[in-house]
């Protein structure tokens, strides 16, 4: 090979190893400085809707709906509780968002009755990322509860916390209403629910009578079997029998409680409409 072919075969594989070497240091230096340009990967973070969370010695809780609107700067969170607050304690609420940590959101809680509370977070940032809140639940001494003049209270715990998400939080337009409004709207609701449980709870029971239906048809076959069986056959079929006749009996006692249930609800049926009949008066 002739002194020019070698230093021109020189001189190319010098200026392969040139750029793959700015090729390198271009992908680092891009890779090394992207998170200055480009949005953070941050997982999801959002609480399920209309699952029962239980705090175990603290009762539970379920959010029924968590709402943004992007023109109010607000959100309302709608919570339906069980045994979290009684004559004890108090709870309250306290919201940041994931971009201002430090700094505590406007709370206004515009509904609370029957373990029922509608909560607005105002101020809420355009690009808040994810909004965190905070159940707080302080407790009272018995000589505090009963001692005029005085407010001094244990320091509130939080005892949970729930999220939502920019990216998959509802967006829609949050009314101004006042508290009759709230409260006719959650008792229709509540209405709604209760009807839509009993009417499940008398299907169950129609169930039940299927299956009775069932069991007491396979007990007369098998009595009637009973003429042309040997000693040992009659001992064996009327042990079925027996077992037979107590699923019959364990049915029977689920009717009742089913029974039982559906005539409570039906109650409180009756007890929410009266008040619905009361507020709109």
């Amino acid at each position: 090979m002739s002194k020019k072919k070698k230093k021109n075969l020189k001189l190319n594989m010098s200026n392969l190893y040139i750029a793959v070497a700015f090729l390198f240091i271009l992908g680092f230096g891009f890779f090394g400085t992207s998170k200055l340009f480009m949005a953070e990967d941050i997982p999801i973070n959002q609480t399920e809707l209309n699952e029962e969370f239980d705090l175990r010695a603290n009762g539970k809780f379920t959010i029924k709906e968590w709402a943004y609107d992007k023109e109010q700067n607000m959100m309302e969170v709608t919570l339906v509780t069980n045994g979290i607050e009684d004559y004890m304690t108090q709870l309250d609420f306290t919201a940041v968002s994931r971009e201002k940590l430090s700094a505590e959101l406007p709370i206004e809680i515009v509904y609370d009755e029957s373990d029922i509370y509608i909560i607005h977070i105002k101020d809420v940032p355009k690009e808040f990322n994810q909004i965190a809140l905070r159940f707080n639940k302080g407790e009272k001494s018995y000589d505090e509860l009963f001692a005029e003049g005085e407010s001094d209270e244990e320091e509130n715990k939080v005892i949970s916390t729930i999220y939502t998400d920019q990216r998959v939080v509802k967006e829609e337009a949050i009314p101004d209403r006042n508290f009759t409004e709230y409260a006719l709207e959650i008792n229709d609701e509540l209405i709604e629910e209760a009807e839509r449980d009993i009417e499940e709870l008398e299907e169950k029971s129609r169930m039940m009578d299927d299956v009775i239906a069932e069991i007491r048809t396979e007990i007369e076959q098998l009595q009637s079997d009973l003429l042309y069986q040997t000693v040992d056959e009659q001992v064996e079929t009327n042990n079925d029998v027996f077992q037979l006749e107590k699923r019959i009996e364990d049915y029977e006692r689920d009717q009742q409680t089913i029974s039982d249930d559906a005539k409570n609800i039906r109650a409180k049926a009756e007890r929410l409409k009266q008040k619905q009949y009361d507020l709109n008066i």
